[in-house]
């Protein structure tokens, strides 16, 4: 019986994969037809302020943008209904309050990290570009020096850094959640107060393995993080009191 059981819950999990990757060719295929839709959202924060031309320096790049842009917006897409698998392929041997913790989670978690993703577009890619193409030296010094972007390295750093704070957003979110519905707060105030630091240490630690050595990017996240755990503790800490007072 245990045999027979594995037997078709391998056959389940292949077709699930296989739809998962199915799905991600249709990805694929649907963005070879919009290219240039991609390419102009992709550099819209950089246009948003400036009417600038990007340069690049070798015939191959056009094929790495391509490639990158491809595969980048077929994972943001196919995500979601990987999820959603996940969830099909173990619901079966859940409970129903597991099932509910998970889509609770699940859709607190993807809608932060939209909101997120979404500001970071609008609001925080187009003001970060425009401080940096201020640093240009013009006629009034000796040297003048011209703040071009190269197409490839633009996209590399722009994807980079979007889908870095909203994948941190979406797994901060999601344990926050998790934090609320199961953990006993005095539990949690406890390992905040007394471990805040060294688990600010191994996440800086682990997203500067991750990302690329860029001096504004590191400095960046190093206070996002120290932000987001002193928001978390104070936020324990207001829940703790309220408990308390009552």
């Amino acid at each position: 019986m245990p045999t027979r059981l594995i037997y078709f819950y391998s056959i389940e999990f292949g077709f699930r994969l296989f739809y998962i990757f199915l799905s991600f060719c249709f990805c694929l295929l649907i963005s070879s037809f919009n290219i240039y839709n991609i390419l102009f959202f992709e550099t819209y924060p950089f246009l948003k302020f400036a009417s600038r031309k990007f340069i690049v320096t070798n015939v191959m790049d056009l094929f790495d943008v391509l490639c990158l842009l491809f595969f980048s917006k077929a994972v943001f897409f196919v995500f979601p209904y990987t999820m959603f698998q996940l969830y099909k392929f173990n619901s079966s041997s859940w409970y129903v309050y597991q099932c509910f913790f998970f889509k609770i989670c699940i859709k607190f978690a993807f809608i932060s990290s939209l909101i997120v993703l979404i500001l970071i577009q609008l609001l925080l890619l187009p003001l970060l570009l425009q401080v940096l193409t201020l640093w240009e030296i013009r006629e009034d010094y000796l040297i003048n020096i011209f703040v071009e972007f190269r197409l490839l390295s633009y996209l590399k750093w722009v994807l980079t850094f979007r889908y870095l704070i909203s994948s941190l957003c979406f797994f901060v979110f999601l344990l926050l959640l998790q934090i609320w519905l199961l953990m006993d707060i005095e539990r949690v105030y406890f390992l905040i107060k007394h471990y805040r630091k060294m688990f600010i240490f191994i996440t800086l630690f682990v997203l500067f393995l991750l990302i690329p050595p860029d001096g504004f990017l590191q400095i960046f996240l190093i206070l996002l993080i120290c932000i987001i755990f002193e928001a978390v503790f104070l936020f324990v800490c207001y829940k703790l009191c309220n408990l308390n007072f009552f």
